[in-house]
């Protein structure tokens, strides 16, 4: 029976705590309205046996319910992989505005690393993305790739 009540766990759970960041805010207050769809309850409801310490949030500056400035939810968002072909659709001059505007934001590597798909472009990049098309005229523009995943951090 108590392998059952293990598997059944396992197959509850929302979400897959190998993919929870590293010192990510987990929060302890499990009566909270949100919890069940909390990233930061739901990192400490799957919490593995194996680890010694993890990061709180203070329990004195977390609201419980509606309104609390920490919760994360957990509904998978859309996110931007790749906007190589964004440049075949631009002139040069668009496209060197285009991407000075980027690399003030993100960094010279960290732009080619979005532009390029090895790393995804959260739903706060792809509005800076947007942003800068709409500067140069090209808002009809779209990433290589989308893919759903949870926002741990945006």
């Amino acid at each position: 029976m108590r392998g059952l009540t293990k598997i059944t766990k396992l197959f509850m759970s929302k979400i897959n705590y190998d993919e929870v960041p590293g010192c990510y805010l987990h929060c302890i207050k499990a009566d909270c309205k949100m919890a069940d769809h909390c990233l930061r309850q739901l990192a400490m409801q799957n919490l593995p046996s194996n680890l010694t310490a993890v990061t709180i949030l203070n329990p004195q500056l977390t609201q419980t319910g509606e309104g609390c400035e920490y919760y994360r939810d957990d509904k998978p968002q859309v996110y931007g992989k790749g906007f190589k072909n964004m440049q075949k659709k631009m002139l040069p001059d668009e496209y060197q505005t285009f991407m000075y505007r980027l690399q003030g934001k993100f960094g010279r590597n960290p732009y080619f690393e979005r532009r390029k798909g090895a790393q995804l472009c959260s739903p706060s990049d792809i509005k800076q993305i947007e942003d800068a098309l709409k500067a140069i005229g090209h808002e009809e523009l779209k990433f290589d790739a989308y893919v759903e995943k949870l926002n741990w951090n945006d």
